[in-house]
């Protein structure tokens, strides 16, 4: 079990690295636009369109990240009234929530990517993308989110002992 959780935690912690790269190439690509623009009085033409598809990676690949790394937003109004037995509870209940949650957006959005592939679509620009592409990395995302949920809970679970 310790295993799996290694590994669900090493493919988040790509996942993050993915994302930091991404950001680099979103200010690199930018930069050229930029220079482009105030040095030869032109454009990429794609500047805006890929920084937005780099940021969809920035943001999905980051997600399971920054749950490993406890960066995720918590409401803690209940936490801090409850006992530490009643917290471990609600720590499961709350991440079997968010596996199921994640599950049906994952499944969703593994739908939505297949119809654009089916009907082929591209973007209505100059680069005229294949959507899929760019949104592939959506179900990629939430997939590796559901990974790094189920670790999680089971870490929590494994620990959990009532006194």
């Amino acid at each position: 079990m310790k295993k799996f959780i290694s590994l669900i935690d090493a493919c988040s912690k790509a996942g993050g690295y993915i994302s930091g790269l991404f950001m680099l190439l979103i200010v690199a690509l930018i930069t050229v636009e930029i220079f482009a623009r105030t040095l030869f009085d032109t454009s990429t033409l794609i500047g805006d369109e890929y920084s937005a598809y780099f940021f969809v990676v920035v943001v999905m690949m980051g997600l399971s990240f920054s749950m490993k790394e406890g960066a995720h937003i918590r409401i803690s109004l209940l936490r801090g009234k409850l006992p530490e037995p009643a917290l471990k509870v609600l720590d499961l209940a709350v991440l079997a929530g968010a596996i199921a949650l994640t599950g049906f957006a994952l499944y969703h959005a593994v739908l939505m990517t297949y119809d654009v592939w089916d009907l082929g679509m591209t973007a209505d620009s100059i680069s005229e993308t294949p959507l899929y592409i760019p949104q592939l990395v959506i179900p990629v995302g939430l997939f590796l989110l559901i990974l790094q949920l189920t670790s999680d809970f089971l870490r929590r679970l494994l620990s959990f002992q009532i006194r």
